[in-house]
This record gives structure tokens, sequence and C-alpha cells, in this order.
């Protein structure tokens, strides 16, 4: 979780429009201070010594680039900073989407988006959660079910019933997954039990929170913030 009264942001191969719209919308809402972007011929660690950033911003516009998220992302854990990256991909280039969030950069936004998202995003990121723009989250087909598990294990909630008794940490995070639409198998191979236990999991939890389909399991997901965790 980051210290959101020191928020800092600074930018690496973003274009200078995309760079005034994100200054606009940090400025306007108040979420960070944009500190620099990075300047010509300057080394990333250089960069990150000058700027001591805690949101670094990194520009996806063309296939070949010289800085890219996971050169990124390997500077600052060499230079053992605690900043996070967020992806901002161009709109020629959204169908790299998936390659990028396979490789572990989970928070992503698409450059058309950051006058109306990116203060939600920085939010959400120092907050300790993972920012992913809600047109195209869909495009990823196959989602690292770990970085869910991870994201969304948070604890027992409270019935509707409180006469039926909190769900148990393995029905909550069944019911979780499958909200978000993880199989049986999925859920089962990673929590390494099996699929009858994972459907018991599930019935119970539907059971003590009177959800009788798929429907009203996302609603109630949405009511309760289990989607917030990575999109908002």
């Amino acid at each position: 979780m980051i210290d959101q009264s020191r928020l800092r942001v600074a930018t690496v191969g973003v274009n200078r429009e995309t760079v005034k719209r994100l200054c606009d919308n940090v400025s306007l809402s108040g979420a960070a201070i944009f500190v620099d972007e990075i300047r010509e011929l300057e080394r990333i660690n250089e960069f990150l010594v000058r700027t001591l950033p805690n949101i670094v911003v990194v520009g996806i516009t063309c296939q070949v680039s010289e800085f890219d998220a996971h050169i990124v992302a390997r500077s600052l854990r060499n230079a053992r900073s605690e900043a996070s990256v967020i992806c901002v991909v161009s709109e020629p280039l959204i169908d790299k989407v998936p390659e990028i969030y396979k490789a572990g950069i989970h928070n992503i936004v698409l450059e058309s988006d950051i006058s109306m998202e990116f203060s939600r995003a920085i939010t959400s990121i120092a907050a300790g959660g993972h920012y992913i723009s809600r047109r195209i989250f869909g495009l990823i087909r196959e989602p690292d079910i770990r970085s869910f598990y991870a994201a969304l294990n948070t604890g027992p909630v409270a019935p509707k019933d409180t006469g039926a008794g909190p769900l148990s940490e393995r029905e909550e995070i069944v019911l979780k997954l499958f909200a978000f639409g993880f199989s049986t198998k999925e859920i089962a191979s990673q929590l390494r039990v099996s699929t009858k236990t994972v459907e018991t999991y599930k019935a119970r939890a539907s059971d003590k929170l009177d959800l009788r389909s798929r429907v009203s399991i996302v609603k109630y997901g949405c009511q309760s913030g289990w989607f917030s965790v990575l999109i908002n």
C-alpha cells in the first residue's frame, strides 16, 4: 500500500499529448503530483533516482520500443523501489493487452481512457489493488487465476441471512472466482481440491447468501465490491 499523501507519478515512453491529459487528470483530481517524464538519453536507473516515483506510467505506442513495462519493472526491482507500473496502450496495439497481462503487468489503461480513468487507476493501485480499463478487460481471455486469487482473498464476509453464519474463507474465494468466470476445474486446480469439493463450497456459500444463479452471484459481488479489486 502506497502513502497517498506523497504519491508521485512519472512517465516513460508516453507521448506528449497523453502526458498532458495525464497531468490534467492528476491536477483536477488532486490524487497525485506529476513529477517528470524520462529525458532524452537518460537511463532508467538514473530516471528512477531523480524522480523517486510511486507510479511509473509506461507508454506502449509501437511494436518495437526502447522501453517496455517489463524493463521498467525489472529496473524498479533492481533499484529496490516499491513503485508500481501502469501500461498505457494505444488503440492500434490493443491486441497486445493479453500478452502484457500474461507477462505480469496487471495495471493497464487504454491511452484514450487516460482523461477519465487515470485518477481511479492510481487510487486503486495506491490502496494495494490493480486496475484494468473497462474497455480492455474483456480482451483477457485467460487471466492468471493466481493474481485474482491473491487480490480477492480478503477474508470472510457476512451473509444476508446472519442466522446461517459467515462464509468460510474457502467458500468466499470459490464464490468470488466463480463470479469472475473461472470454471470449477480451474478453481479446483488452484485450490488443489477436487471439483466435487469446489461444488460443495459453492453450494454452501450460495445457500448462506440465498443466491440461486450465476447472475445473482455476480450482482452480489458487485454490491460487495469484489470487482473493484481489479477494475473500477
